[in-house]
């Protein structure tokens, strides 16, 4: 059975997570910046520092307190907001693909085993992990356009910098490993 990226799965497995508790984790695993959907906005927390949320319409504030945009700024808001909610809906679903895959695995070992045919267990698997790995990489994707936007929204909104903690490293990585 070949084996897929540690990295994939593990974007994989936080997406899942993502479905049940509306929110997701970007970088390394390390905790440096998570992104909780509430009230209609996103809420951006870093370690030692107040959150700052974001809504559809483009409006920020940071730790309660409004900050205030150009409209140009707000259209760069309201993107990265998209973007995020695009990077937790297809989190979601390689969530589903996976549960989905582990079932199929569970159903492909009782039957090869079953019918004297362990050499099918393999590939019917391979198969199904071939598709989670590509729709990972989707994410990966997903995730190098979210710090290409969060870092224009850094450049444009200096308040925002400290928020910009996604590395190239967090979607290049996912490809690689």
């Amino acid at each position: 059975m070949k084996s897929i990226s540690a990295r994939c799965l593990a974007i994989a497995f936080a997406f899942t997570l993502a479905g049940c508790d509306e929110g997701i984790t970007i970088g390394d695993g390390s905790g440096m910046q998570s992104i909780r959907f509430h009230d209609g906005s996103i809420a951006i927390h870093k370690s030692g520092g107040p959150e700052a949320d974001i809504t559809a319409a483009g409006d920020l504030s940071i730790g309660g307190r409004p900050v205030a945009v150009t409209p140009a700024q707000r259209d760069l808001l309201k993107q990265y907001y998209m973007q995020v909610l695009q990077v937790r809906t297809d989190g979601i679903a390689i969530g589903k693909a996976g549960a989905a895959m582990a079932g199929h695995a569970v159903g492909s070992v009782v039957s090869g085993l079953a019918h004297g045919n362990p050499d099918s267990i393999g590939p019917a698997i391979d198969a199904r992990a071939e598709q989670i790995k590509a729709k990972a990489l989707v994410v990966c994707n997903e995730a190098t356009a979210l710090r290409t936007q969060q870092n224009a929204i850094a450049s444009a909104v200096p308040a925002f910098g400290p928020y910009a903690s996604i590395k190239a490293t967090d979607g290049d990585s996912c490809r690689t490993h």
